[in-house]
């Protein structure tokens, strides 16, 4: 039987990469694919595999753009609340997240640890909301975009993976659909500590051979400190037979700014290996250069069909996410 969703099902708890409280701005957000999908379960996306019937078999929640004439005015009724009926043709979508777990995604800025671990994680200004960071890391804030999207995938009863990049593939949960797997997914991105190199294109290639031929959507979160050439060949190996990508490219705010200080020691977390500079000498050439990198990946990501998105983490998450589904569902 088809759920009747006036009234809400139960949310997952809390987690450090989820937070349920700061997800209100996304209540009517739909992560969607813009390709057709292919699919077995029920969703919301449209499909390129027709019947010849169109029978109702499920709910989600209106979203501006759809049509008024499929929604189900007696749920609006007794719930004051528009839900859109799904059918037959209508079919689920995977999303995979990959994220750059590498150690220069554990830079937390002059005042925060290098690298995330128990020790150097401080806990929360308030000690009644044991998930929120002082100072979160870079791996820090795009687990908490990641876990937004798992939750909004979730959430409209699509299928969510996970992987992380650390010396090539480290972690890979397929993807499954439930909340259940969302808790597990959250506790995966928890345990694990940024250390090491990416090798992100190595990471690409091992997800993609993993791949059972269903096509999906890919969000990939990394600060995209690798080769350009050989990430771009990856990405376009997976868009090539039909796959959609959407790179967020995760930059720490005095990445994108260098910090005020006259003198800084540069070091390269990954590497080890340490300059002594000035940083005003240095600060408009640098923001220059960050500039120049930025529009180098939109360029080339865009030419290819892949949505490029850089965050910064002065930008709090879900307002950096909004802004991009905001853009996701108009013109694009």
């Amino acid at each position: 039987m088809p759920n009747d969703p006036s009234t809400d099902a139960a949310l997952p708890p809390t987690r450090r990469y989820l937070r349920i409280q700061e997800l209100a701005p996304l209540r009517n957000a739909l992560f969607a694919s813009r390709r057709p999908v292919r699919g077995v379960y029920a969703g919301r996306h449209a499909s390129r595999q027709r019947g010849h019937c169109a029978e109702f078999n499920d709910y989600r929640e209106y979203t501006p753009g759809d049509e008024a004439s499929d929604i189900d005015w007696k749920v609006f009724g007794r719930s004051d609340r528009m839900f859109i009926k799904l059918f037959e043709h209508q079919t689920d979508m995977t999303v995979t997240l990959l994220v750059d777990a590498s150690a220069s995604m554990g830079f937390a800025g002059v005042d925060g640890s290098h690298t995330r671990s128990d020790k150097n994680d401080q806990l929360a200004d308030t000690p009644r909301d044991p998930t929120a960071l002082i100072h979160p890391s870079k791996y820090d804030y795009a687990c908490l975009m990641a876990g937004a999207i798992a939750f909004l995938t979730v959430r409209q009863q699509d299928r969510i993976g996970f992987a992380a990049a650390q010396q090539g593939l480290h972690t890979c949960l397929p993807p499954r659909g439930g909340f259940s797997h969302l808790d597990q997914l959250l506790r995966l991105m928890e345990q694990m500590n940024p250390a090491d190199r990416a090798h992100l294109p190595e990471a690409l290639h091992g997800l993609a051979a993993q791949r059972t031929g269903r096509r999906g959507l890919l969000v990939v979160l990394s600060d995209l400190h690798e080769d350009r050439g050989e990430i771009l060949d990856e990405l376009g190996a997976f868009t090539s037979v039909g796959g959609e990508a959407v790179v967020f490219h995760v930059l720490h705010a005095e990445e994108w700014r260098l910090p005020d200080l006259a003198q800084a020691v540069f070091i390269d977390s990954e590497t080890g290996r340490r300059v002594r500079v000035d940083t005003q000498e240095l600060r408009a050439d640098y923001e220059q250069q960050v500039r120049g990198a930025t529009e180098a990946w939109r360029s080339a990501l865009n030419a290819r069909g892949i949505d490029y998105r850089p965050v910064s983490t002065a930008t709090v998450y879900h307002q950096a996410l909004s802004d991009y589904l905001f853009t996701r569902s108009g013109v694009m």
